[in-house]
């Protein structure tokens, strides 16, 4: 008795893994033959001959292809069965080929001849073209033993790059598939046989402008959005013109004549003041008002050229007691892994951006979180907020009017979120740069213009070129979308305090720009290390050319914390272009960050199968 449980018990675990591994559809598939003849605009007229080999009765197979590749929608017509009755139905993710009759059965051995056109149209590579194909796709749920394949193509290629794999989804393996290239045709056949949910893909990058003619497709049966127009554009820029005048207006201000930093602010908290936010240069401009305090040094070592080879920064002494907090600590990190006190910029170099960001947070907060120093009043946050909302709704009118052409609707929700969120991010940085008359940031400044641009560029094409909308409907939208930012923009209104405040730096910024030749003398014979004094408040302004050429002619001496470089007559103009050179070389070494790279399945890195268009897969029914 206990002979055969054990025999039973044997019987049963040996057997268990081949039902688990191997299950599949009633039937395998001997013999799977493609044949495809590519036309110039990115559509292939396709023929698939299947030999079927029914274990059990059906009526025949569903043979299931996909609409969209790489996210983009397909075209797929034309399609006819040879010799059995066929019905095709259309769903959200593909079509359906439905073969066989409903009233009679096959079993043994049957031939599907399937044709039909497949269109892949446009793609969104900008620099290449591609043909990568999924000639077999990775929904089958049984074994394919056999398989063959050619493709046509319209004009020469490289035959080096053509690179065919099979395998599950993801895979890059190319030794179960041998082809050759005669001409402009691909032959190939398979060398293993495909296990259930497995592919052959067929991958080849093609040089930009390869295809030609080909077209964008757009999926139809989505609901299509109708938004208010004009009307809706003229409503966001009244009410956003309504509630900056109610609330956002500030009182007119007087700025005041300023030799020295008001109120001894720190470079960094001249930068908050001006235009209400803290960026990278306004952190980096405390290296030159940390040398000037005798904090540190810059030395530099340059070739015969004087072109600049290293850069270090020496630590002098601590910040003293009268120092702002944020700088005792961002001091302390800068020199935290020096040498000898000593530390190359090129050290800092994607290890000291988060400092930096440390830096932009808590120098605005010395301003946010005080009630006696608080710039912009809290009270208007929610009008700003809510300013910035209608300022994107007219953007997403645009979308919301084009967008069936997308298929997912999480994406339709992403696009409709994010395309407004980088408009009006854009405009309302372009708007803050106008208002105050401040770049800011430089670099954030160039991007979103740059940016802008071509959001602005491309939403045009597509509205006016793809989705059908009138041009002068987009630049409404457009306009309105800048105006309602604009305001945005403006709509922090300043305290008590913040109007004081700026009138004195305003004021300060009015003299360094436009100082009199008289007064300057006069503050210079005083102190002659005045030029020094104003100079790192000069460069988080944007002036320290203008204002070193204001002491071009007087007998300025060079500083101690500035060496490594010759002058054969000391120039403050001369110095001061060197010097800004080199902090500018300091502060993207002090804010870098460490780049990242990915991957993807195009043809231009080989393919992997089941990563192109077509394939899909069947079963029967």
């Amino acid at each position: 008795m206990n002979r055969i449980i054990l025999f039973l018990t044997a019987f049963m675990m040996l057997s268990l893994p081949s039902v688990l591994v191997f299950p599949q559809d009633a039937f395998i598939i001997d013999h799977y033959r493609v044949e495809m003849n590519v036309r110039e605009n990115n559509s292939y007229q396709i023929k698939e001959i299947i030999d079927l080999d029914f274990s059990a009765q059906r009526h025949g197979i569903i043979r299931e292809i996909p609409l969209y590749f790489d996210d983009m929608p397909v075209k797929i017509s034309n399609i006819s069965v040879k010799d059995y009755e066929y019905r095709v139905e259309k769903g959200q993710d593909s079509v359906q080929v439905r073969i066989g009759s409903a009233d009679s059965f096959v079993q043994g051995k049957v031939r599907y001849t399937l044709t039909y056109l497949y269109d892949v149209g446009a793609d969104r590579l900008p620099d290449m073209d591609e043909f990568n194909h999924n000639l077999i796709g990775v929904q089958w749920d049984t074994i394919i033993s056999n398989a063959d394949f050619s493709i046509t193509l319209p004009k020469e290629f490289n035959p080096k790059n053509v690179n065919c794999t099979s395998g599950p989804y993801g895979s890059t393996d190319n030794t179960g598939v041998e082809w050759k290239v005669e001409g402009t045709v691909i032959t190939g056949r398979l060398t293993r046989p495909l296990n259930n949910f497995e592919g052959l893909t067929v991958a080849l990058p093609l040089p930009q402008g390869y295809w030609v003619g080909a077209v964008r497709h757009h999926p139809p049966g989505y609901l299509f959005y109708t938004m208010l127009g004009f009307p809706l554009y003229i409503l966001v820029v009244l009410l956003s013109f309504i509630l900056w005048f109610a609330e956002g207006r500030d009182t007119q201000i007087f700025p005041t004549v300023q030799f020295e930093s008001p109120e001894g602010l720190t470079p960094s908290e001249i930068g908050y003041i001006i235009d209400g936010q803290v960026n990278n240069k306004d952190v980096t401009s405390l290296i030159i008002y940390w040398a000037h305090k005798g904090y540190l040094a810059i030395d530099v070592d340059t070739d015969n050229r004087g072109r600049t080879r290293r850069l270090e920064l020496v630590k002098l002494s601590e910040p003293g007691p009268k120092a702002r907090s944020y700088e005792q600590y961002i001091f302390k990190k800068l020199f935290e892994f020096s040498k000898n006190d000593r530390i190359s910029t090129s050290d800092l170099t994607n290890t000291f951006y988060k400092t930096v960001r440390w830096g932009v947070n808590n120098i605005a907060k010395t301003f946010t979180n005080s009630k006696k120093r608080a710039v912009f009043s809290k009270g208007t946050d929610g009008y700003t907020f809510l300013t910035a909302i209608m300022a994107a709704l007219p953007i997403i009118a645009i979308l919301l009017e084009a967008l069936q052409d997308i298929k997912e609707k999480g994406l339709q929700l992403l696009l409709v979120i994010v395309i407004p969120f980088l408009f009006v991010f854009c405009f309302k940085t372009i708007s803050k740069a106008i208002s105050t008359k401040s770049s800011g940031d430089k670099n954030t400044l160039v991007f979103a213009t740059i940016l802008g641009a071509v959001l602005t560029v491309t939403m045009g094409a597509l509205s006016v070129l793809v989705w059908k909308i009138p041009l002068s409907k987009f630049l409404a939208a457009e306009a309105a979308c800048f105006t309602g930012a604009f305001f945005s923009s403006i709509m922090s209104k300043r305290t008590q305090y913040g109007d004081r405040i700026l009138e004195k730096v305003l004021g300060f910024k009015d003299f360094i720009k436009e100082a009199e030749k008289d007064k300057l003398e006069a503050l210079f014979q005083s102190n002659p290390s005045y030029f020094y004094n104003i100079l790192p408040y000069a460069m988080v302004l944007g002036l320290s050319d203008k204002w070193s050429s204001h002491f071009e002619d007087l007998a300025v001496e060079p500083p101690d914390w500035y060496r490594g470089r010759k002058y054969d007559r000391f120039n403050t103009r001369d110095f001061e272009r060197d010097l800004r050179r080199d902090v500018t070389a300091i502060g993207d070494s002090m804010s870098s960050t460490p780049s990242s790279s990915g991957s993807s399945g195009s043809s231009s890195s080989g393919g992997f199968s089941g990563g192109g268009s077509g394939g899909g897969g069947g079963s029967s029914w």
